[in-house]
């Protein structure tokens, strides 16, 4: 009977450390997020939105039948079309469930091809344990349907603070939370962005000749006193 009960007990342990492990490897690209919004409960500020995006390119040739694989995969969303003057845009919505709201957005531009570029984007207005757990596997699904294994995934959050002074204090508690070597700072009237690097996250993208970068936390002076802050993953944004 021991030796039965040592076997089941250790059969239990190895189901534990294994389900731990897919659970962390799940969390992984969410990490960001997970550590931006621990560190601002910690400080009392409120989470005001999120944004995760992921992005690749297609060829122009290929956007309808692109387009018709994600209604078909994705019966959930509905399509609209834009025209616009620079570019036509695909984009198919699904309403929001469990406090998430997602979007495809395909992109042709009438003057860059031959490529078009592909979106996938999911927002919310806030961040908590439960909903890391939903989305961190429908996440890395739709990555594997849609996008390649590589893909880099782009995190954001957005929170408000009463004056720029208390927002420029928060910016430096960051700063020193993640141990993060600043690779450049935009300082003008209304609006302050740093660019850095901190080891606390796995991915990474070049930063000209400064090696490579993985964060960005900034502030904007809003009308009324009030001051918006953005701390994410850096991402070179299209129009969308």
């Amino acid at each position: 009977m021991k030796k039965l009960a040592i076997i089941l007990w250790m059969m239990i342990m190895v189901q534990a450390q294994l389900f731990a492990s897919a659970e962390a490897d799940n969390a992984m690209p969410l990490q960001p997020l997970r550590d931006i919004s621990d560190f601002l409960k910690q400080h009392e500020v409120p989470i005001e939105s999120w944004e995760v995006i992921m992005k690749k390119q297609i060829h122009h040739e290929e956007i309808p039948s692109y387009v018709q694989k994600l209604q078909t995969q994705y019966p959930d969303f509905t399509l609209t079309k834009k025209e616009g003057k620079k570019s036509n845009k695909y984009i198919l919505n699904r309403q929001k469930a469990g406090g998430i709201s997602e979007q495809f957005i395909v992109i042709a531009s009438k003057e860059v091809r031959p490529y078009a570029e592909v979106l996938y984007k999911a927002s919310g207005e806030s961040w908590n344990p439960d909903i890391r757990r939903d989305f961190s596997p429908r996440l890395l699904t739709i990555k594997a349907e849609r996008f390649a294994e590589n893909t880099t995934i782009f995190t954001c959050l957005t929170t408000k603070s009463s004056g720029k002074i208390d927002g420029v204090l928060l910016l430096e508690k960051f700063r020193s939370r993640l141990q993060i070597e600043k690779l450049q700072t935009l300082n003008e009237n209304e609006f302050i962005s740093n660019t850095g690097y901190t080891s606390h996250w796995n991915q990474a993208l070049p930063y000209m000749d400064k090696g490579i970068m993985n964060v960005q936390y900034a502030l904007r002076q809003d009308m009324g006193g009030k001051t918006t802050l953005t701390f994410g993953t850096p991402i070179i944004t299209s129009e969308y």
